[in-house]
């Protein structure tokens, strides 16, 4: 026995580095061939709020709406070294960390090394070359789970350490898919760990921490510069996210009763709370009970999350891990299924279908979950199945880099067309501003860093918003809107489409654009509501 424990740690300490080693690897190869790019806007603006600039004012707490206060404070300690700001050292940390945490919890349950990477490329591709704050939740929760079963197998307690920490990062990054993955693993667990008091101190732990960083956040919110955004958000959530309006076209009675045209119903549904009268919390909420007395024909959207899981950024993960289920049934695996597809078509009940940066982390645990259960891929049966995850690795890879290079290409002539863009503060609707393109992942130009942007979305009402500063000063978009000079408005053709009806229902005016003397730069064309 005393031989074998330095032998043990031999291996585990190769085991740690091979992880490492091969964790970096794959993000280097993969950024080598192509530099990744936000998936959504969201982070981008995530960042913006850490670090005071874009739609955010400097120097606010850093309060993310989507993710945990406590995230947002450890990515503004993080430095801003060559350009590369706070933020995106986190995610890429988090990226890096959960990939390591995969591998080594992989090659700890007895994978070899070369199944374990191609499983950790299928996985961590596109999340690696479209970093995404759901997707990095979602996989940080499977490194937490590989470790909590590597520690089944060798009963290392710096493994129950590490995996607590990932665990609670995941819920700070975004808890909802935390709790997501989290569900679809629990049939997977052996649940004979919990006899060890070690296992049952790091849940304890991890709860009371969760607890107490929700306790953080929630206390962040409940002050008096909150309140506007507070009382507003519980309405706009169902017309922006949950598609509410669908009743209320269905029955336009409904909007008339409450004093809403169906124009205005859709300026919610595309964010736009500048105006009180329409963005009304207590008129909103009348508006939407009595609507949901009737339910509209596409409310359930539940056949489109299922055919989600054909979108090919899940395609070959729904493959293997279909074939993995087949290769070797269970009722654990039938049933980590089972939650899978109920979580999915209860998204689709309530109105979000099809999120696929939801879903692929839960696809890509059940990919590999027969590797975590302890599965020896030896046989015909597990020959099969390491050729088909590395193929299905080689071919997902193929996809996410012609899509890497699509969007590199299109993201430069984006970045030329706004050169010289102003930094006066500009209304930004919709997918007006190229944000993915301008505020990249590695960073951006000086000068993109100096641009205000009066941004309408989720934070448009957040004190922190560069559009409470405006409207504070009583420049504002509607006061901006109804004066000679106008606003200057970047927007799509359906937005400029509701703010005509929007000038010719509110204001009895037209929307005109207004003719300014040429300027250097992309400088973005006012608008205005004129009287005819």
């Amino acid at each position: 026995m005393a031989s074998s424990r330095p032998e043990s740690r031999r291996s585990e300490r190769v085991d740690l580095a091979l992880a490492l080693a091969l964790a970096a690897a794959l993000m280097g190869v993969l950024w080598s061939l192509c530099a990744p790019r936000w998936e959504t806007n969201d982070d981008v603006a995530m960042s913006m709020i850490v670090h005071g600039y874009g739609i955010a004012a400097p120097g606010a707490a850093p309060q993310l709406m989507f993710s945990n206060l406590l995230w947002g404070y450890l990515a503004r300690s993080i430095p801003t070294v060559g350009g590369l700001l706070g933020y995106s050292s986190a995610t890429i940390a988090a990226i890096f960390l959960a990939c390591a945490g995969l591998l080594y919890g992989l090659r700890r349950l007895g994978i070899d090394a070369w199944t374990s990477l191609a499983a950790a490329a299928l996985v961590f591709a596109r999340p690696i070359l479209f970093p995404q704050f759901t997707l990095n939740a979602g996989l940080l929760t499977i490194a937490a789970l590989a470790l909590w079963l590597a520690f089944a197998v060798d009963g290392r307690r710096w493994l129950l350490a590490a995996a607590a920490l990932l665990a609670f990062a995941s819920f700070l990054i975004r808890s909802q898919e935390f709790m997501l993955v989290l569900a679809v693993a629990l049939p997977l667990l052996s649940w004979r760990m919990l006899r060890a008091g070690a296992a049952r101190l790091a849940i304890v732990v991890v709860m009371c921490a969760i607890g107490a960083a929700v306790w953080i956040d929630e206390a962040s919110y409940r002050v008096e510069a909150w309140q506007p955004f507070n009382a507003l958000n519980p309405a706009r959530a169902r017309l922006t996210d949950f598609h509410a309006g669908d009743s209320l076209r269905e029955h336009p009675e409904i909007a008339a009763r409450h004093g809403y045209s169906l124009n205005d119903v859709e300026l919610v549904e595309q964010w736009f709370f500048v105006d009180p009268k329409i963005a009304d919390p207590a008129r909103l909420k009348a508006l939407l009970a009595d609507a949901s007395e009737r339910p509209a024909r596409d409310r359930f959207h539940v056949g489109a999350s299922m055919q989600a899981l054909g979108h090919g950024a899940l395609l070959m993960l729904v493959l293997v891990a279909v074939l993995g289920t087949v290769l070797w049934p269970s009722r654990r695996m039938l049933l980590a299924w089972a939650v899978f597809l109920a979580a999915i078509v209860a998204i689709g009940f309530f109105g979000r279908p099809g999120i696929i940066r939801v879903y692929l982390p839960a696809v890509g645990l059940l990919a590999i979950a027969p590797m975590l259960r302890g599965v020896r891929l030896q046989g015909v049966r597990g020959r099969v199945f390491s050729m088909a995850l590395a193929l299905a690795m080689v071919a997902n890879a193929v996809q996410v880099l012609d899509e890497s290079r699509a969007a590199r290409t299109a993201d430069a002539a984006a970045r030329s067309q706004i050169a010289g863009f102003p930094t006066d503060p500009v209304v930004i609707w919709g997918v007006g501003f190229p944000f993915e393109a301008v505020y990249r992942v590695f960073g951006a130009s000086q000068e993109a860093m100096h641009y205000q942007l009066y941004g309408l979305g989720v934070s448009t009402l957040a004190p922190f918003s560069v559009a409470s500063a405006e409207e504070r000063r009583g420049r504002g978009m509607v006061a901006r809107l109804l004066s000679t000079e106008g606003v200057p408005l970047l927007a799509t053709d359906k937005s400029l489409r509701l703010l005509g009806a929007y000038c010719r229902e509110h204001h009895r005016s037209e929307l005109q654009r207004v003719d300014r003397e040429a300027e250097p730069g992309a400088q973005p064309p006012h608008y205005r509501c004129a009287v005819q």
